[in-house]
């Protein structure tokens, strides 16, 4: 009988006071979201953000790391030696999933960029399409090349994709809205472990940052139907089928 896979969860963020009540954490979020699709392997949380690490990559089977309201460019002492484990759990042939801020990094850390998106913040509700070449070889983790909606909430971007990396989900608004390196990476710009009431709750932060035409839209946009549990299932099978 195989092991269960050991899943490790890179925790970059903390939540703001007011939210940890009812939301606990960003790790608390991601085990919720794959509990709820069957997900069968063992998980663990990591507060890298703290400089909490496994003792040993090949402690796990795979990783995955968190949004963050941080750069994943930036200097910081933590970020750079985040990036520098990731390029290690990379070489050592780990499946890598990474959400918004670990999305980016990934990319940065893995020989591509991220920066500040020059359309300002993304939040609410986006629909991606598949692109054209992942639309004609779809990946075995995914469903249907049906068009996917996701809650976001960034202002960064991923600019350039890593070496080997393919588009999978892309918009006018972010070209590399999801890609992955075939049986190595998976990553998304949008949130998938995000509830809307979350969401919700961030968008109390962010009136200062966008317009009251803008933040409208954003709450309209809320009525489109999240497919967090999908792209869950997209992980799960992601890790499912990664090199034994």
């Amino acid at each position: 009988m195989t092991a269960p896979l050991k899943l490790a969860i890179l925790e970059t963020d903390v939540l703001r006071p007011a939210l940890k009540p009812s939301y606990h954490s960003y790790g608390r979020m991601f085990t919720t979201l794959l509990n709820s699709v069957d997900f069968s392997g063992n998980i663990e949380v990591f507060p890298v953000i703290d400089g909490k690490y496994p003792e040993s990559i090949g402690d796990f089977d795979a990783y995955l790391i968190t949004g963050s309201q941080h750069d994943a460019f930036a200097d910081d002492d933590w970020i750079v030696r985040l990036r520098a484990f990731c390029k290690d759990v990379y070489e050592a042939e780990k499946p890598i999933i990474g959400i918004c801020f670990g999305h980016q990094l990934l990319a940065h850390a893995l020989g591509g960029a991220a920066g500040r998106a020059d359309r300002g913040w993304g939040l609410g509700v986006m629909t991606y399409d598949f692109d054209d070449q992942a639309r004609a070889d779809l990946p075995a983790f995914v469903d249907q090349p049906e068009p996917v909606s996701l809650l976001i909430s960034h202002r960064d971007q991923v600019l350039a994709l890593p070496p080997g990396a393919e588009t999978l989900l892309t918009n006018d608004f972010c070209r590399y809205a999801a890609y992955h390196i075939p049986g190595r990476v998976l990553c998304f710009q949008g949130h998938p472990e995000f509830t809307k009431d979350y969401q919700q709750a961030l968008l109390g932060y962010r009136e200062g940052d966008i317009t009251a035409e803008q933040m409208q839209a954003v709450v309209e946009s809320l009525a489109v139907d999240h497919q967090g549990e999908r792209i869950a299932r997209w992980m799960r099978d992601f890790l499912d089928t990664r090199p034994q």
